[in-house]
């Protein structure tokens, strides 16, 4: 049964991950249109988005609707990176810093949408400590820390279920399809698909996840993606 070699992290390639992700790009421009039409969560900046979205929802007075717009709009305007908001400075107060260009722009869009100024500053505070957290703890990638606790659903699942039919390789497999499809978690690189474009790529399989990871592209959008080009280029593999 083949399985991907996890190596340490430490041997990762960066020159390897940059030609990783210049791949994964054309295959996504070849064969993304084989996909389903939509998934859940197919860039992972929309995670953060939703994110946004929630801390806005509960900390303005605003309609989950009207919250879930200025979520959005904000974000189509390029101001919403993780990594940028990380770096703005919090105040002694708890605040963030109000002279920031970037918090000075967002502040103009929520005061121009009736956004108060107390709810600004306490939503742009939030969303600034958790991207903050995000950055220093999963290298500014919610599919990091996902991808890291849904690992662990499957593992607890698989400890309690045993199928007497297959190999334990096997039914890992299907519990973390089943988990990618039901919860719409990044859990990535299951399938003997993906195993075998990481050997004809000569990458291992944290230089597949940091690829993924820097285009931005779900784990688990990745995976039906191999399969389609595999199947394609070598056939159907059981």
């Amino acid at each position: 049964m083949a399985r991907m070699k996890k190596v340490s992290k430490k041997e990762t390639r960066p020159e390897r991950v940059a030609a990783l992700e210049a791949r994964i790009r054309e295959i996504y421009a070849e064969y993304r249109h084989h996909l389903p039409a939509d998934y859940r969560w197919e860039d992972e900046s929309s995670r953060w988005t939703e994110l946004v979205y929630c801390i806005f929802a509960e900390l303005t007075k605003h309609s989950y609707r009207d919250a879930r717009r200025l979520a959005n709009d904000i974000a189509d305007l390029n101001l919403l990176a993780v990594e940028d908001l990380a770096g703005i400075p919090i105040m002694d107060d708890g605040m963030v810093n109000p002279d920031n260009s970037r918090v000075r722009t967002i502040t103009d869009i929520l005061k121009s949408n009736g956004v108060s100024e107390d709810e600004i500053n306490r939503s742009l505070s939030a969303i600034c400590k958790v991207a903050q957290a995000i950055q220093e703890n999963y290298d500014g990638k919610i599919q990091k820390f996902l991808r890291k606790y849904g690992r662990e659903i499957v593992n607890e699942f698989d400890s309690h279920v045993s199928f007497s039919e297959v190999s334990k390789g096997t039914q890992s497999r299907i519990l973390v399809k089943w988990i990618q499809n039901t919860l719409a978690m990044p859990l990535a690189f299951s399938n003997v698909y993906t195993v075998r474009f990481c050997e004809n790529e000569g990458a291992t399989y944290w230089e597949l996840a940091e690829a993924a990871d820097n285009i931005g592209i779900n784990g688990a959008v990745l995976d039906d993606l191999l399969e389609v080009y595999i199947v394609d280029t070598e056939g159907k593999k059981i």
